[in-house]
Order: structure tokens, then C-alpha cells, then sequence
């Protein structure tokens, strides 16, 4: 059963998001529900909303000449307009990366500001289908606005600070500048306050759960009794399933990240290196912003990128440590099935009690066609779990569904960043996940001057009893609805039973989530790593097992992406003589754009090809010898002239995702547990399906007018709304690539976005090729030497929201020419590097 919802932009299947909605790719995976929403821990849900649907103008940060007392810092533009901010104090390092990124992407921060504000359809109207309603609806509901300042209110001093400062300083560029690119002039550019920035934040702790879960809390509505007829209806529910299914195909989807830390065992100089290549969008609210931040105490120097409106670096590196992420594979909510009381669907049995359902009356303007306003309402309801789900298998006089969701309170985020940014060695480093706990959803992989390289699973978790975990596991292996649940990326508990509750146990951080000590970890000299599987494989040599199973899978099959990575790192052709990495062969690792399949398979599909030579379509032979030629004559790589990249791609789609990773009609050996890098292997034995594929490849190809041997490049390019068109090197998980280039972003802004085409059946390009609109985002290489950090980079996208700045594509130029370009972290260089002249901005301190 498919629940109806698509794959989306974070690394694992999500719920479709529907403001600005993704496109129906065949390949895009099963649907998943990964990802939820909740409420507070009691159940409660506030019915404070902004007073004013419009927002009000407050009074901007001044601009001034004055450095003290007020906010004062220094910002140092470098080639392709990348920050260096320098301040005496957290305040004024916030005022500089709020200027600067005001300056960069107001617009984005904006619009997503008006969305947690709620005030989507008051500005917007009601949207396509509603989505502006149900935005509105969804997001006052979970009161990530309306209780900001409660939850946010006990933050540190450093926080506080640079929060107040970053708020001051993106109001002060907008002050000065306004708006740059496609919301310049709008009536909704206006000011915003630090409810709205922990607003914001919030909403990006759920980024894999709530956030993603719109239109099923919006919606979410008791059924009605007939007029005639109050008894309790028991009539199975026949209603057709009207959810739209945005993602059949396989369970794989092509959003993640890789990253790679070497330890001083694997490192030429002996000093940590790293890899970091998070697969984000390229438009919309979830792209990457790069930035260096110094404190002249000496207390911070720190490089790297971050999203939408957070202060600090999030991915980056320091003097002493460095580190990316990547999308955990574990689960950061719990789904609830309840069992509603005989004739009343708003109260529910909870063991040998019953619940009542809270209801909450929401209000919300909508804009109508002739300029003015409407006030709408909606009931809105919550277990004491969270928020009621609109599901498929709906609400019905017996059953209903809600969440409860492990980031809904997670107000530690900053904290665990800032501490992980000013860490002056790996202890400190592995300290701040400790004390602060505040990871959101994703795994960490990081590595020090000194050469340890850590990889941790320390993502907000459930933590459920051992009672409670046998009884969902029993419950999977029997079938039925906790099975279907699963296969679609969520668990499915029995609300019903307190059992099933989360465990507080007094050494989390906070209630219900896994304390640290009980979260996969795994510290070695010579590498950690992870590509968006568990934390099972972190280092083939070093299972790690045991763990809840709510952090995620162990002993399953591994991505053809995972095991592509660990092929690439234990490659001793990649190393030098001495058997480690240098600086110059991890970058070249990484651009050497293989694919596992082709690694594994391309010479024996070819042999397979020229003894079959011809096959039957239609019941007429068909010739297929022309594609055993382009595939036993391509370079097996995935760049912009490889030649037999796209008849392999497109042969490759012709295949489930179980036929991927385990034995079926393209693998005979199967997985196994105790080889998971090696297994499945070699070409099935029948080796028709492979046959077939090939033909339907090739009349693929010929449908769209293109050579068999068309090079990758001529069909794969930048999808953005841009005028040029730029090649795009890199391939997709269909291909078990590492460098992951692919369509659609799955934008949740109002920003314009690319063409992607329409789908053609059956086939992994759409009308337009291959648009590229997600994959590798930033990427970075780095080594601690002698001298200190060095490293290259390239942010794909690059850093401005209009189109009409040259740095809007400038960076993805010299991606498509597969190069980095260097980083920029000492101070001689950064002012070598200089464009311009270095600027100080001041403002008010409030």
C-alpha cells in the first residue's frame, strides 16, 4: 500500500509538501511516512495566534556610525561573494551574518517567516487546492509562532545574543538595501523579530517530521454522524482513497548526503581529513549559506554553511575540528492508532481509561480576488500525544491517528552548534552532542587536527521500552497495518496501550529521547563515514550493533550509495604508494564520478548483450548489438562527456529497487549480512529481463531524438530558472552513484522555480532531460596540516537569491568543470582574496 506521500528533499522519503509542490517521478520511491508533526509534550495545544494576520512594521536596526555601545562588525566579501564577519562580541558576529545574509537571501528567509507566522493565505490567497489554507491552519496549530517565545526562552547567554544580533542586522540590510531578486518591492518584505527567527528555527528541527506532515494536520477532521442516525457507525470504511500517489516505484530515494572522515591512519599527513557533500536543493528554503565567523576574543573562528536564518555554521570546520552531516536513517517521531470511544470519535481508550480529545479553534484571513479579506476557522484537535493526522485510512468512528514528535521542543539546537563551532579539540567536540544533545536529524562525521575521525547517530530519537519495541516488532512480523506502516518509512504504535508510551529517562536532555550514551557511536584512526543508511556500516570493520531500532536498521541491505562509498575508500587505487589518502587523491575519489553498477556489472552486461544480439518487441526481432557497442566503449563514469552514461541509466530504471540491492533480475548473488560492501554481486543467470531492458533503453533514447552514445552533459544541466544552459556532471542513486545530481527540489517557497518537464512513462529522464535541481549542494574537502586547516569547496548554487547576480551561477560553472575552488580561512588570505573593500556595519543594540 502506498500512503500517498512523495519523496522528499532531505534524504529520506517524506510526505509530500504541497505550497510548492514536487513532481511525480516514476523513480522517486515508495511513499514514505517518515516524517510527523506534534504538539506539545501534555497534549496541549495553544490557541494564541498572531494577533494581526498582516504582519506590522517594526522598527528596523539603524544603521549608524556609532560602534559602541551599540552592535559594530566587519564583513569581508570574497570571490563569488562569500562573507568573512568579524566582531568583539556575539551580538555584533550576529549582526554582521544577519546583514550579510539579508543581503543574500532576504527573500527566502522572509517568505518562510510568513509561513510560521501562519499568514500564508492572508498575503498569498487560498493557494492551489488550499495549500495556503492548510499551511495557515497546520502551522498555527502547532504554535510554532504563537509559542516562540516560551519555548526559546531560557537560551544561553551566546544565543541570546547572537540571535538578537542576527535579527538587528538582517533588519538593518533591509533597511538600507531592501530586497534583492524575485521579492524586491513586495508589501510582505518587512522587518522580522526574534519570535520569528526561533520560529523559523523550529520549523527546521522539523524539516524530518512536522514540518512535512501539512495537509494531514491541517485536515484532520472527526466524521461526521448522519442527521438521522447518532448511534455509532461500524460499517467498515469503503471510502476510495483520494490521496494522491505521488511516488510509486521503489523504496530508494535520490536525496542524501555522504560523508567521509579519515583518521590519521588513512591520512598521508597524519592529521584528520574530511569529505563533506550533503545532497540539499538548489532552490528554495533548504539551500545552503556560506559564511566565516570570527571573534576577535579569539574565542570563535569558524568556516562553513548553514540553512535558511540559522546563526553559526551547521557544516564547517575550525582550527582544531571539522565535520559534516548527513540525514539520519533513524525515526525522529512515532505514529499512534487509537482506539475511539463507542460514540464520540473526539475521546479515545488509554488503557482501562479514556482520553478526551482537546479541540482548539483556529482563525486565519484569507485574501479574495477583489483585494479584500475573509476570516476563516477550523476546529483543530490533539491527543495527548500531539496533533490528529489526516491519513489514508482516515478518521473513522473507531480508529484515528496522531504523532508525537521528538524535535517539537527541541530548543538545544544552537547550543549544540555553537559549542560544536568554538570546540578547541574532539572531546570538546563530542561534549557539546553530550551536554547539549540538540541534533535535529542527522548523523555527524567529523575528524581533528590530531587525526580522530568520529561518526555519530546523535539525532533526537524516541526511546522506547523493550516491551514496547517487542510489541511494535510482533505487530510487523504478523502484517497488516504496522507492516504497511513501516515499508513506508514510519512506525505505527497502539495509542491505546500507555505502554507504547516514550521512556524519560533522567540522563536525556530532554523527556522521551534517547540519552546520548544509549546513540550509535563510533571513534577510529582510520575512517568513519556514512551515506544515509544507519549507523550499521559506519566502517565495514567495525559493525555497530545493538542499538534501538528506532536509530535504524542493522543487517539489511545497504544502498548502492553506501556501498559505493565504502568501495571508493578501501579502493588502494585511490591511495598512494604508502596506502593513504592525500589532500589531491581524496578530492580526486570523490570527482572520479564511478557508480557502483557500472563498477560491478557494465563488462558482464555487455558480454550478456553480444550473446543475445537480438530480442523480440512486438513479437519482431530487435536488433540490440548497437547498445552492447556504446556501453562496452563508454569510460564508465558519470561526466559531462562520458558517452553510454544515459543508455545505462535509462537501462538501469527498467529494474526494482530490490533487483538493486539484493538477488532478482539483475544481481544472483544475494546480500549478505557479513558482506554487505561485496554482496549482492555478479549478473543474474537469466539474463532476459536484462535483454529486454536494454531494448527499452535504446527506444527510449531514439524516442527523444538522441544518439545512443548521446553524452551526459547534452542532457543533463542546471533545471534552476536561469537563461544559460550549464552541464551538470554526476549521476543518481539509480545508479549508485556518490555524486548525486537530480530533479526536483521539492521547494516550499514562492520563488520561481525551473521547468522541470513532464514525465514520460516509464523512464528515468522527463521531457526537458535531465533539469537538475537537487544533489550535491556543498562540497568540501579538507585536510589539517602544519600550517593549520586547508581546504576547497564549492557551494553548486551559489550564494544570492536573484538570478540577475552573477554569482547566482558563477560557482555551478566551475562545478560543471569539475574543480573546487579554494577556501579562504586565514585572515592574510581572506584580505588578499578581498572584493571590495571591507565593511563595517553598526547598528542599535537593543
Amino acid at each position: 500500500m502506498n500512503l500517498g506521500w512523495g519523496a522528499g528533499p532531505i534524504g529520506r522519503p517524506t510526505p509530500r509538501i504541497t505550497v510548492s509542490r514536487m513532481r511525480n517521478r516514476s523513480r522517486a520511491g515508495l511513499a514514505a511516512l517518515l516524517l510527523v508533526a506534534s504538539c506539545s509534550d501534555d497534549g496541549s495545544s495553544s490557541s494564541s495566534v498572531p494577533a494581526d494576520t498582516k504582519p506590522t512594521t517594526t522598527a528596523a536596526a539603524t544603521t549608524t556610525t556609532e560602534a559602541v555601545p551599540g552592535y559594530s562588525a566587519e564583513i569581508t566579501r570574497t570571490e563569488y561573494g562569500i562573507p568573512h564577519i568579524v566582531a568583539d562580541d556575539w551580538g555584533s558576529l550576529g549582526f554582521g551574518q544577519g546583514y550579510a545574509y539579508s543581503q543574500d537571501r532576504a527573500c527566502t528567509l522572509l517568505d518562510q517567516i510568513i509561513k510560521v507566522r501562519g499568514e500564508r493565505a492572508a498575503w498569498f490567497g487560498p493557494g492551489e487546492g488550499d495549500a495556503n489554507i492548510n499551511s495557515d491552519f497546520a502551522y498555527r496549530h502547532l504554535g510554532l509562532w504563537a509559542d516562540a517565545d516560551q519555548r526559546f526562552g531560557d537560551q544561553s547567554e551566546r544565543v541570546d545574543e547572537m540571535v538578537s544580533g542576527y535579527v538587528a542586522g538582517f533588519n538593518a540590510a533591509l533597511a538600507a538595501e531592501g530586497a534583492h531578486g524575485w521579492c524586491a518591492g513586495e508589501a510582505w518584505v518587512q522587518s522580522i523579530t526574534t519570535t520569528d527567527l526561533y520560529a523559523n528555527l523550529n520549523d527546521i528541527t522539523l524539516f524530518a517530521s512536522a514540518g512535512n506532515l501539512i495537509d494531514p494536520i491541517a485536515t484532520a477532521q472527526p466524521p461526521q454522524p448522519s442527521p438521522s442516525d447518532t448511534s455509532p457507525d461500524t460499517t467498515p470504511d469503503t471510502t476510495p482513497d483520494t490521496t494522491p500517489d505521488t511516488a510509486p516505484g521503489d523504496t530508494t530515494t535520490s536525496l542524501g548526503s555522504n560523508g567521509w572522515a579519515i583518521g590519521a591512519a588513512g591520512s598521508e599527513g597524519g592529521g584528520g581529513m574530511l569529505i563533506a557533500n550533503p545532497h540539499f536543493p538548489w532552490e528554495g528554503e533548504k539551500r545552503l549559506w556560506e559564511s566565516q565567523l570570527t571573534l576577535t576574543t579569539g574565542e570563535l573562528n569558524v568556516y562553513g554553511v548553514g540553512l535558511t536564518g540559522v546563526p553559526g555554521v551547521l557544516i564547517g570546520f575550525n582550527e582544531h575540528v571539522a565535520w559534516t552531516h548527513t540525514v539520519s536513517a533513524g525515526y525522529r517521531m512515532t505514529l499512534y492508532e487509537l482506539a475511539l470511544t463507542p460514540g464520540d470519535p473526539t475521546s479515545y481508550q488509554y488503557g482501562t481509561d479514556t482520553k478526551a480529545m482537546t479541540a482548539t479553534d483556529i482563525e486565519i484571513e484569507v485574501l479574495q480576488a477583489d483585494g479584500t479579506t475573509q476570516t476563516q476557522s477550523r476546529t483543530m484537535y490533539d491527543s495527548h500525544y500531539g496533533p490528529m493526522l489526516n491519513l489514508p485510512f482516515g478518521w473513522t468512528d473507531t480508529n484515528a491517528y496522531t504523532m508525537r514528535d521528538a524535535n517539537i521542543d527541541n530548543t538545544d539546537i544552537l547550543d549544540q552548534f555553537f559549542g560544536m563551532d568554538t570546540a578547541t579539540g574532539m572531546d570538546e567536540f563530542i561534549d557539546a552532542h553530550r551536554t547539549a544533545n540538540g541534533i535535529p536529524w542527522v548523523n555527524t562525521i567529523a575528524t581533528s587536527a590530531d587525526g580522530r575521525a568520529w561518526y555519530a547517530d546523535t539525532a533526537a530519537t524516541p526511546n522506547l521500552s523493550p516491551e514496547a519495541i517487542t510489541g511494535w516488532q510482533t505487530a510487523v512480523f504478523a502484517g497488516g497495518l504496522a507492516k504497511t506502516v513501516l515499508d513506508n518509512g514510519a512506525i505505527l504504535l497502539n495509542g491505546s496501550d500507555p505502554i507504547n508510551e516514550w521512556v524519560d529517562d533522567p540522563a536525556a536532555t530532554r523527556p522521551g529521547i534517547l540519552p546520548f550514551e544509549q546513540q550509535p557511536q563510533l571513534e577510529r584512526d582510520d575512517y568513519v563515514f556514512n551515506a544515509n543508511d544507519s549507523h550499521w556500516l559506519a566502517n565495514p570493520a567495525q559493525l555497530l550493533t545493538g542499538y534501538s531500532p528506532l536509530t535504524g536498521a542493522e543487517g539489511v541491505p545497504q544502498s548502492s550509495r553506501t556501498r559505493e562509498n565504502a568501495i571508493l575508500l578501501a579502493d588502494p587505487t585511490l591511495r598512494g604508494d604508502d596506502g593513504m589518502f592525500s589532500f589531491e587523491e581524496l578530492q580526486a575519489a570523490w570527482f572520479s564520478n564511478r557508480a557502483l553498477h557500472a563498477d560491478l556489472l557494465r563488462d558482464q552486461v555487455v558480454k550478456a548483450c553480444d550473446d543475445q544480439q537480438v530480442v523480440l518487441v512486438e513479437g519482431l526481432p530487435f536488433d540490440i548489438t548497437p547498445a552492447c557497442d556504446v556501453l562496452r566503449n563508454w569510460d564508465g563514469r558519470l561526466n559531462n562527456d562520458s558517452r553510454g552514461a544515459v543508455l545505462w541509466r535509462e537501462f538501469l530504471i527498467g529494474f526494482s529497487g530490490d533487483d538493486r540491492s539484493n538477488a532478482g533480475d539483475l544481481y544472483s548473488v544475494p546480500f549478505n549480512a557479513s558482506d554487505p560492501v561485496g554482496t549482492p554481486n555478479t549478473i543474474a543467470e537469466k539474463t532476459v529481463t536484462i535483454s529486454n531492458n536494454l531494448a527499452a533503453a535504446m527506444m527510449a533514447l531514439q524516442s527523444q531524438g538522441w544518439a545512443l552514445d548521446i553524452a551526459l552533459g547534452d542532457v543533463q544541466y542546471d533545471g534552476r530558472a536561469i537563461d544559460e544552459r550549464i552541464s551538470i556532471p554526476g549521476g543518481t542513486n539509480l545508479e549508485g552513484a556518490i555524486s548525486i545530481v537530480d530533479c526536483c527540489s521539492g521547494s516550499n517557497t514562492f520563488a520561481p522555480r525551473g521547468d522541470p518537464g513532464d514525465n514520460v512513462d516509464g523512464r528515468y529522464f522527463t521531457s526537458n532531460g535531465y533539469p537538475v535541481t537537487f544533489g550535491n549542494s556543498f562540497v568540501m574537502t579538507l585536510e589539517f596540516t602544519a600550517d593549520g586547516p586547508h581546504a576547497e569547496a564549492i557551494l553548486t548554487y551559489g550564494q544570492p537569491d536573484d538570478p540577475a547576480d552573477p554569482n547566482f551561477t558563477a560557482q555551478t560553472k566551475v562545478y560543471s568543470g569539475k574543480s573546487l575552488r579554494p577556501v579562504l580561512f586565514l585572515a592574510a588570505d581572506v584580505q588578499a582574496g578581498a572584493v571590495g573593500d571591507t565593511v563595517t556595519v553598526t547598528g542599535e543594540r537593543t
